[in-house]
C-alpha cells in the first residue's frame, strides 16, 4: 500500500469541514478589517527566501525544500507566505499608486522539512495578513488586535499574547555588539547551531531551543536596555493602544521570532489546551522595515502575522471547541428518492433543476428499496426527502418528508420552489 509521506496527512470528511470552518472565520475577520485576498505560487525562486527570510534563520539553513528544475534554476517550495505576498505587490506595481496601506490576507499550503509533532507537519496550511506602506503604532496595533479577535472568534478564551520589540536599526546594531561579547565567553559550551548563529546573527541565539543554552540565554543582556528613544516611544505607543482596546499582553524580552526580516514590535499568541498540552505559539508575527526594499520595492515598512491551520484545529479538537459550532451548514437541503428504476432518469433531471436553483441536492441513482434510501438520506444529513414515484410524476406532484420532524405532505410541482424556500429559510 502507498501511504502519505512522513510529515504530511490527509484532511478528509468531517476534519476537512473543520479546516474550512477555521479558514472561513479567519477570512471573514480579515475582510472586516479591509484586507483583500492574495494567492501566490507554491513554488518560488529560492533567492526570494534567502534574501527576505535570511541566511541565519533555521528555515533557510535547515528546513527549505529546494531543488533544481529542468532549466537548472533553483526552486523552493514556499516555507512561508509573507515574502511571496510582498514580492507579488512589487511585481504587480501596487506601490505606484501610493494609496497606503496595502492590506493582503492569504491562506494556503507551506512546506518545511522539520520534525513532525502534534499540530506540526512538513506540509501545513497557513493563514496570515500583511499590512504594508504605513509605519505607525496604530497600524502595528491594528494587526495585533485583528489576530487577537480572530482567535476569540474561533472560541479561544485564555490567550497569552507575548510581545517584544527588536527596536530600530541603531538599537539592533548596538544590541548585537553587546550580545556577541556576552556569548563569546559561553560559546564553547553551546550547541553547534548557536556557533553558526553567533557569526550570522547573534539575535537568533535567543531563540535556541536547547535546554542548556536556554539557561545561558536567561542571563544575556536585555534588548530593552539598548533601545533608542524613538524605538522606546514606538513600543510604548503599541502597548498603550493594546491596553486601551482591552488586549492583555506580557512583555517577553527573549522573543525575537525566527525570520531575519523582523524589526520593531514582534508578537506571539500562546495557548495551553484544557488537557494541559502546551502548543507554544499558535500564531505570530511582527513589523518589518527592509523587506519591501530588499525585494526591489520602495523603502516602506509593514507588519503581518501568520497562523497554522493544523495547529488551530488540533487545539480546538483538544478543547472540544467544535462541539459548540454548527458544522452542519454543509448538510443537504434535499435528498430525492425515486420509486422504481424507471423513474431514476426523471429524478436525476429533477435534481439538476433544483441544483441550478441553488438547493444542495442528492439523488439515489441506484435501484434501492425505500428504507435503504431513507437511511442514505439520513446519513447525508438531508433536511428534506422528496419521493418521486410513477403516480407523483403523472400527477405533477412530489411527496416531501421533513426528516427532523418526521412529517410529510404532498406538494404540487409548481408550488415546490416556494415551499422549499419557506421551509429551508425557516430552518435556518
Amino acid at each position: 500500500m502507498i501511504t502519505v509521506l512522513k510529515g504530511t496527512h490527509d484532511v478528509i470528511l468531517d476534519e476537512a469541514s473543520k479546516y474550512t470552518y477555521v479558514e472561513q472565520v479567519l477570512i471573514r475577520v480579515a475582510e472586516t478589517y479591509g484586507f483583500k485576498e492574495f494567492r501566490t505560487p507554491i513554488i518560488e525562486a529560492s533567492n526570494l527566501f534567502t534574501r527576505s527570510v535570511g541566511d541565519s534563520s533555521d528555515i533557510v539553513r535547515k528546513e527549505m525544500y529546494t531543488f533544481l528544475d529542468k532549466g537548472e534554476r533553483s526552486i523552493t517550495l514556499r516555507p512561508e507566505l509573507t515574502a511571496g505576498v510582498v514580492r507579488s505587490m512589487v511585481n504587480n506595481k501596487l506601490f505606484i499608486e501610493q494609496d497606503y496601506p496595502k492590506k493582503a490576507y492569504y491562506v494556503g499550503p507551506c512546506f518545511r522539512y522539520e520534525r513532525p509533532q502534534q499540530g506540526r507537519y512538513r506540509q501545513f496550511n497557513q493563514f496570515g495578513v500583511e499590512c504594508v506602506g504605513v509605519n505607525n503604532s496604530y497600524r502595528d496595533s491594528e494587526v495585533i488586535i485583528l489576530a487577537y479577535n480572530a482567535l476569540k472568534m474561533l472560541g479561544f478564551k485564555d490567550i497569552t499574547l507575548k510581545i517584544n520589540t527588536l527596536g530600530d536599526e541603531e538599537s539592533r546594531l548596538n544590541y548585537k555588539t553587546v550580545l556577541k561579547e556576552y556569548f563569546k565567553e559561553h560559546l564553547n559550551s553551546m550547541c553547534p547551531d548557536c556557533h553558526e548563529r553567533y557569526n550570522l546573527n547573534p539575535l537568533r541565539i535567543l531563540d535556541c531551543k536547547v535546554h542548556e543554552d536556554q539557561e545561558i540565554v536567561k542571563n544575556a543582556p536585555k534588548m530593552s536596555n539598548f533601545l533608542t528613544e524613538n524605538a522606546k516611544k514606538a513600543f510604548e505607543e503599541v502597548k498603550a493602544i493594546l491596553t486601551e482596546n482591552g488586549v492583555k499582553y506580557d512583555v517577553d524580552d527573549s522573543l525575537v521570532r525566527g525570520l531575519d526580516y523582523y524589526s520593531g514590535v514582534v508578537f506571539e499568541f500562546h495557548y495551553t489546551s484544557k488537557q494541559g498540552k502546551n502548543y507554544g505559539a499558535i500564531g505570530a508575527g511582527g513589523h518589518y522595515n527592509k523587506l519591501v526594499k530588499e525585494l526591489e520595492g520602495p523603502d516602506i515598512e509593514g507588519i503581518g502575522f501568520a497562523m497554522g491551520i493544523e495547529r488551530l484545529v488540533s487545539v480546538m479538537n483538544d478543547d472540544n471547541l467544535f462541539d459548540e459550532i454548527d458544522l452542519e451548514d454543509t448538510m443537504l437541503d434535499v435528498y430525492i428518492l425515486p420509486i422504481g428504476e424507471e423513474n431514476i432518469a426523471y429524478s436525476l433531471s429533477f435534481a439538476n433543476k433544483l441544483r441550478s436553483l441553488g438547493y444542495a441536492t442528492e439523488v439515489c441513482l441506484e435501484n434501492k428499496g425505500m428504507s435503504q434510501m431513507f437511511k442514505k438520506a439520513e446519513r447525508r444529513r438531508a433536511k428534506l426527502a422528496l419521493i418521486l414515484g410513477e403516480n407523483e410524476i403523472k400527477n405533477g406532484e412530489v411527496v416531501v418528508k421533513n426528516l427532523a420532524l418526521k412529517e410529510q405532505e404532498t406538494i404540487k410541482m409548481e408550488d415546490l420552489v416556494e415551499y422549499l424556500d419557506e421551509i429551508l429559510i425557516k430552518e435556518e
